[in-house]
C-alpha cells in the first residue's frame, strides 16, 4: 500500500507540470497547492493552507530534461 508521500510523488510523476516549469511546487493529496521561485515559499503557504499535512517538494525541471 502506497502512503499519503507516494501518492503524491506518483502524481508528479504523471502530471503536466508545464506552466509550473522552473518554480517549487507542493503536492498534498494529489492536488498542487502552492508553487513558487523558492522552496522555502511553497512549504511555507503549503504549511497555512495544509497544517498537519507532509507535502511532497519538488522543483519542476525544464522540459528537455524530462526527455520530453
Amino acid at each position: 500500500m502506497f502512503s499519503k508521500l507516494d501518492e503524491n510523488y506518483e502524481f508528479y510523476l504523471n502530471s503536466n507540470l508545464e506552466k509550473y516549469v522552473g518554480e517549487w511546487i507542493a503536492v498534498v493529496d494529489g492536488k498542487i497547492i502552492p508553487h513558487g521561485a523558492s522552496v522555502k515559499r511553497a512549504y511555507q503557504e503549503c504549511r497555512k493552507q495544509c497544517p498537519g499535512k507532509t507535502p511532497f517538494l519538488a522543483c519542476v525541471p525544464k522540459s528537455a530534461a524530462m526527455g520530453a
